[in-house]
């Protein structure tokens, strides 16, 4: 099962470790500064577009893995050819017709498949296509579990690059926005009791007008 949490969560939780400052703006005067990662995160309304973007890709793949799961007695190269196909956004009749095909195999090979283990007892010969269609179930069932973990894993990076787009996008807001009012050091506000210059919204707002 792919399993993928929030950007808002994560993004939540790599900022609550990096105690320290975030900005030290070039030029600037003194002074220490704060802004809610939290609530920036939260805010940022590139997030949501980015985990859209993000649900998409999982959803994308748990159809392939969903499809996959359900017709396990094709031969690789036919699993192949129907990914490859259905992955045209735009397919001739002839692609169709040839879906059609793979997916009527498919279904045929299930019925045969469990008629065949309703017999009892089986003939030699049926005992011989159970075996011959068992044992292309089992490949399949054993590329099913490899093609999950390597979907895991990149779904996992493109949620790392999401992640760090995000942070170096709200970084460069942190330090800007330091600059502007003349702050060396801005720091998380979960790490400070209280401070003046709470630069949250003004960090939010560079962020959303772009």
């Amino acid at each position: 099962m792919i399993r993928v949490c929030s950007l808002l969560f994560a993004v939540a939780a790599m900022v609550s470790w990096q105690v320290g400052a975030w900005a030290q703006g070039r030029g600037a005067t003194g002074g220490f500064g704060v802004v809610d990662l939290k609530r920036v995160v939260d805010e940022y309304e590139q997030r949501k577009v980015l985990e859209g973007q993000l649900q998409q890709i999982r959803d994308q793949m748990r159809a392939k893995l969903q499809w996959r799961a359900n017709n396990l007695l094709l031969e690789e190269a036919e699993i192949a050819e129907y990914e490859q196909l259905s992955s045209i956004t735009n397919p001739t009749d002839q692609q169709r017709q040839r879906l059609q095909q793979i997916e009527q195999k498919s279904q045929q090979l299930n019925r045969e498949l469990s008629e065949l283990r309703q017999k009892n007892p089986p003939s030699e010969q049926e005992v011989q296509r159970i075996n011959q269609l068992t044992a292309i179930e089992n490949r399949n069932k054993e590329a099913l579990l490899q093609r999950q973990e390597q979907f895991e894993q990149e779904l996992n990076t493109r949620r790392e690059e999401m992640i760090n787009q995000m942070l170096q996008e709200i970084r460069k807001a942190v330090a800007a926005i330091a600059q502007e009012k003349g702050l060396s050091v801005v720091f998380d506000s979960a790490m400070v009791l209280y401070a003046a210059n709470d630069i949250t919204s003004d960090v939010i707002r560079r962020l959303n007008r772009k």
